[in-house]
C-alpha cells in the first residue's frame, strides 16, 4: 500500500489509541468520577474515536478533522482532573501523538475539500455525532454516579444515532419525542450545574432534530425500491449487443454467427 494511503490509516489508529489511553485512565486512574460515570465515559470515548477513525479512513469527510480535534482536546482537558500516575502519563503521551497526527500534513490531501454531492448536510452530521456523544455528556454531568435515567438516555442516544444513520424515518420521530422525555428523567437528582449542562445539550439536539435539513437528509438517503425495466434490443447500441454476444433481437449468437 502506498505511503500516502497508509498515512490516513495511521492517523485514524492514533485517534483510537489516544481514546484508549484516556479510557484506561478513567477506569484505573484516580479521579473525581464514580465508577459508573467513569465506565460510561470511557466506553463512549472509545465509540466516538471508532466512529471518527472509520470516517477518516473511509468517508474522508471534511468534518472528521474538527471532530477529532474536539475529541482529543476534551480528553486532554479531562486529564487535568486526574492524578498524575503511570496511566495518566501514558494517556498524555498518546493524546499528544494523536493531536500531532491529526494536525499534521497527512490528512491534507486525503480529506475532501468540497462536500459530497450526495452527502448529508452539516446539521445531520452534528446530530449524529451529538447522539453518539450523549453518554459522555451524561457521565460528566453525573460525577457521583449515573442514575437510571442517565443510562436510559445514553442507550437511547446510541440507538437513535445508529437508526438515523440508516436513514430510518421513524428513528427521527423517536428522537424528536424521546430526547425531551428521557432528558427530563436523566436530570432528576443531579446538581444544578449538571441539570443546566445536560438540559442544554438535550435541548440543542432536540432542536437539531426538528430542523428541515435533518429531515431532508433522512428522506434523501432512504433507499427507494424501484422495478428494473429491461431495455429493448432495438434500442441498444450495436456495439453493446456485439460485446454481449447478442444478435439484433437480443438473442445469444451461435458460434458460427459473425
Amino acid at each position: 500500500m502506498p505511503i500516502m494511503q497508509r498515512s490516513p490509516l495511521l492517523v485514524a489508529a492514533t485517534v483510537v489509541l489516544a481514546s484508549l489511553g484516556s479510557a484506561l485512565v478513567l477506569v484505573f486512574g484516580s479521579g473525581p468520577l464514580a465508577v459508573s460515570s467513569a465506565t460510561l465515559l470511557a466506553a463512549d470515548l472509545l465509540i466516538l474515536a471508532t466512529v471518527i477513525a472509520v470516517a477518516i479512513a473511509l468517508s474522508r469527510g471534511r468534518w472528521t478533522r474538527r471532530a477529532a480535534f474536539l475529541l482529543l482536546g476534551g480528553q486532554a482537558g479531562l486529564g487535568v482532573f486526574f492524578e498524575a500516575d503511570g496511566w495518566w502519563i501514558g494517556a498524555v503521551l498518546v493524546t499528544a501523538l494523536g493531536i500531532g497526527a491529526v494536525a499534521g500534513p497527512w490528512l491534507g490531501s486525503w480529506l475532501r475539500k468540497l462536500p459530497r454531492a450526495d452527502g448529508p448536510p452539516p446539521k445531520a452530521v452534528v446530530l449524529s455525532l451529538g447522539l453518539v456523544g450523549l453518554p459522555a455528556l451524561v457521565a460528566v454531568t453525573a460525577p457521583a454516579g449515573v442514575p437510571m435515567g442517565g443510562w436510559l438516555l445514553s442507550g437511547f442516544g446510541l440507538s437513535a444515532a445508529w437508526a438515523y444513520s440508516q436513514a430510518w424515518l421513524p428513528a427521527l420521530w423517536a428522537t424528536r419525542g424521546g430526547l425531551p422525555l428521557l432528558g427530563a428523567a436523566a436530570v432528576v437528582g443531579l446538581s444544578w450545574p449538571g441539570v443546566l449542562v445536560l438540559g442544554l445539550g438535550v435541548a440543542a439536539l432536540t432542536g437539531l432534530s426538528w430542523s428541515p435539513e435533518v429531515h431532508q437528509a433522512t428522506m434523501s438517503q432512504a433507499a427507494i425500491p424501484v422495478d428494473l425495466v429491461p431495455i429493448p434490443p432495438e434500442l441498444a447500441p450495436a456495439d453493446v449487443l456485439e460485446a454481449a454476444g447478442l444478435d439484433d433481437r437480443g438473442r445469444p449468437k451461435e458460434r458460427g454467427d459473425v
